[in-house]
């Protein structure tokens, strides 16, 4: 009933495939894709073109039943030859590359967070966009925003990071369509449908608690004050991060949120599940009704989601941190990792 179809959106051209695998993630910008295509297939791709990957399934009432998964640019090419096959990799990245790899001066004020992320991305045709959508601009005013000689990315995250709004930062990640959102951490479980449930449609687990990246005391220095301090009783090493903000005027709460953000997200404990779909099965998204557009159906980043383990004791609502989507001509797999929310407040 549902195929996955494969695109050159910069020549129009549908592509064979043997082998796909996408990344999503709340850490990192862009999605990225690789993807195996037959060795025949090489005047239908090249670098720095546009790929488009689309599940088809007359069950989604939208996009004319070909709902996007996502949306790269091209980076590189590798043929490959054994004596079993001859094929080409592909991989790619969100058109959000562009603007992380570039290097160049700038400075803005006096605009929210908002308006500054799409004066930037504006300069290399990439649509940016505020979810929900009907909420307006809900981000701060920024009174100075400057870079020198260098990708103004890393600054546009942490400012993202630094901000207030409803008790908690902004994220900043690419979409399906290759354009950007700005959000929040998702504050409810979504209606779909989605779950993961031991014995039901979880295929393996895997729980991890990581210190490699952890700190003991987190120093966030900007503005003319005094640098602030968090220290996490957790860990009990001597380690020590500090981060510059590096804007002249930066409120002492903004200093204090960002070194609390950088503790919670370090305090990493995750649960990886790997599950039999791309999303909701079939049965799931008939019952989304006639109307499926602005209804999720993929396992993607920032989705809460009821988690039912009995083995490891874990019954909680979990967000989405990351999602690896994996498929062959016969198979359909994701990798899901699944932190507490509080990691991204």
């Amino acid at each position: 009933m549902s195929r996955i179809i494969v695109k050159n959106a910069t020549s129009g051209k549908e592509l064979l495939w043997r082998h796909i695998k996408i990344k999503k993630s709340l850490d990192n910008i862009c999605h990225t894709l690789e993807l195996e295509i037959p060795a025949s297939e090489p005047a239908k791709v090249h670098k720095h073109e546009k790929i488009e990957v689309r599940y088809e399934n007359p069950l989604v009432k939208d996009s004319g039943g070909k709902r996007r998964v996502t949306t790269v640019m091209v980076d590189e090419i590798t043929a490959n030859s054994d004596p079993a096959k001859h094929s080409l990799m592909v991989i790619g990245r969100s058109p959000a590359r562009d603007i992380i790899d570039s290097t160049w001066s700038g400075m803005l004020s006096n605009m929210t967070l908002y308006e500054i992320a799409k004066n930037i991305c504006d300069k290399f045709g990439i649509v940016c966009t505020n979810i929900p959508t009907n909420r307006g601009d809900p981000t701060e005013q920024v009174m100075m925003f400057s870079w020198e000689n260098e990708s103004p990315w890393t600054k546009l995250v942490t400012e993202a990071d630094s901000q207030e709004a409803d008790g908690q930062g902004f994220m900043i990640t690419s979409n399906e369509a290759g354009g950007l959102y700005i959000w929040q951490t998702a504050g409810a479980v979504r209606q779909e449908g989605f779950h993961l449930t031991e014995g039901r449609n979880i295929k393996t687990i895997e729980w991890k608690e990581n210190g490699a990246e952890q700190y003991h005391e987190y120093v966030i220095t900007g503005g003319y004050g005094d640098p602030v301090s968090v220290i996490d009783s957790t860990c009990n090493n001597k380690r020590i991060l500090t981060i510059n903000l590096t804007n002249p005027i930066v409120e002492v709460s903004k200093l204090q949120r960002r070194a609390q953000t950088e503790m919670r997200r370090r305090r990493e404990t995750r649960t990886t599940v790997t599950v039999s779909s791309w999303g909701l099965t079939d049965t799931q998204i008939k019952n989304l009704g006639a109307v499926t557009n602005k209804k999720e159906i993929f396992w993607v980043p920032n989705l809460l989601i009821p988690v039912r383990v009995p083995s490891l004791g874990l019954s909680a609502n979990l967000l989405i941190a990351e999602v690896e989507q994996e498929a062959t001509p016969e198979t359909m797999s994701s990798t899901i990792s699944l932190v507490n929310r509080e990691a991204y407040l």
